[in-house]
């Protein structure tokens, strides 16, 4: 019976190491720290596996997406962020927690099957079944949130107040602070599509716009120009044309 009950326990260890991530995909310096670990030291590489409260951090000009391995619930990394990932499995499936400690993420999850998909900030909770959204996160600010897909709903433990992310909108949370929530700029949405294009994650893609005249239609082009000093430092310029 002793026996058995070791068994057991070693059992239940074996699946609580188990891993819930993997890496995707890495651009530049980007480090990790398993919860045994006293400090972020280890370098990341492509095909590493995620275990819970794995914290990563991407630092200037890197970038990693981590794909969830039940359904490809995936958050992509930008430079400078950094994120603590927590699952608990449960029949083969993952109940997913990310804890964004700061920075930018991108996230977009499938159709959760245990429970809601959480994001925890130093400002906010948010919480969705099947979603898509951006989120930029500064101590001094507060959480920027941009929605893509789904229906989000953010939490503010100071003011205990949930609001409904809404398309083509931007909610800012803050600490004590009440909800601020606007038409995205042009310029945001320009500035997430280079975050995108520089890490080679989507191409940017315009729709045709409507006219009135069927014979006639207008396209929007992009161009990107990459310069590089003497100092090996690359700058990227994007033009927007029509034609």
């Amino acid at each position: 019976m002793i026996k058995y009950f070791s068994f057991i326990i070693i059992l239940q260890l074996f699946w609580a190491n188990e891993p819930i991530a993997v890496i995707s995909k890495i651009r530049g310096n980007v480090q990790h720290k398993l919860i045994s670990d006293n400090k972020i030291k280890s370098k990341t590489r492509v095909n590493s596996p995620i275990f819970s409260e794995t914290q990563i951090r991407t630092e200037d000009k890197a970038f990693a997406k981590v794909v969830f391995l039940d359904d490809g619930t995936s958050i992509s990394i930008y430079s400078g962020s950094e994120i603590i990932i927590k699952g608990k499995i449960d029949k083969r499936m993952i109940s997913k927690q990310i804890e964004l400690i700061t920075g930018i993420i991108t996230v977009n999850v499938t159709n959760q099957v245990l429970e809601e998909f959480k994001l925890v900030t130093p400002n906010s909770e948010l919480s969705c079944t099947e979603c898509g959204f951006w989120v930029l996160s500064n101590p001094l600010t507060g959480d920027k949130f941009i929605k893509e897909s789904g229906n989000i709903s953010i939490w503010n433990p100071s003011l205990n107040r949930t609001s409904v992310l809404v398309s083509d909108t931007t909610l800012i949370s803050l600490i004590n602070e009440e909800f601020q929530i606007f038409e995205t700029p042009v310029t945001d949405i320009k500035y997430l599509e280079s975050l995108m294009l520089e890490v080679d994650e989507r191409d940017l893609q315009y729709e045709k716009e409507d006219t009135d005249d069927p014979s006639l239609e207008i396209i929007t082009n992009v161009v990107v120009i990459k310069l590089k000093n003497a100092a090996n430092v690359e700058r990227k310029i994007i033009l927007t044309y029509t034609q």
